[in-house]
């Protein structure tokens, strides 16, 4: 796949879960291990789909579909940010966009981390992965008002305000297609991981609002 060439952009802003580091196996484990601490079964084929969906925003779809939790919301999320931390140790760098981010370090350019997880789980992750001294800025879902993580620009935009960068000057790294829109939503470039499809809000590719 061809990447776009940061040293292009006076700052750069990754995802966490997905881009920075494989979470796959910890985040599941640990909301399925949290659901069923209130016996509730958390069935993978509806997981999978939503998965870049912040948990607490999840367990609201949740509800909306299959009803009342028998536990509140924050009660659940909170055992499972507790498992997610305790197995921060478990998470895989992802290496090429780690060097990246290594690269972009030690040319001067401003690094922020843009995440739908929260400010706790993220802080672990990048303290296990040794990866923390890379980043000037780390905004999660715990920054913005409920209802305002990914797709929604908000984590993005708080990114680059703290960095002191203009939104158009940066470049953003992610996974999810979720996270795609909320770049071009802040109206900043965008390299999606998974597909190798490079956007700019100029494409006219947004699929949500």
């Amino acid at each position: 796949m061809s990447r776009p060439d940061h040293t292009a952009y006076e700052a750069l802003i990754f995802d966490w879960d997905g881009t920075l580091v494989d979470s796959r196996d910890v985040c599941y484990e640990a909301l399925s291990r949290a659901m069923a601490d209130a016996n509730v079964h958390l069935d993978p084929a509806w997981y999978w789909p939503r998965q870049a969906i912040a948990s607490p925003d999840m367990l609201v779809v949740w509800e909306e579909q299959f009803g009342q939790l028998p536990e509140p919301i924050e009660a659940i999320i909170g055992r499972c940010r507790t498992y997610v931390m305790e197995a921060a140790g478990d998470l895989k760098v992802v290496g090429e966009y780690a060097r990246i981010a290594h690269e972009a370090s030690s040319w001067g350019q401003r690094l922020a981390i843009g995440s739908n997880a929260s400010a706790n789980t993220v802080a672990a992750g990048l303290a296990a992965t040794g990866l923390d001294a890379l980043f000037d800025v780390v905004v999660t879902w715990s920054d913005v008002p409920p209802g305002r993580g990914k797709p929604a620009p908000d984590i993005f935009l708080l990114a680059a305000q703290r960095l002191g960068v203009a939104p158009d000057r940066c470049l953003v790294y992610e996974d999810a297609e979720i996270g795609v829109n909320a770049a071009l939503s802040a109206r900043m470039s965008v390299f999606n991981v998974q597909t190798g499809e490079f956007s700019t809000p100029a494409d006219g590719k947004l699929v949500l609002a």
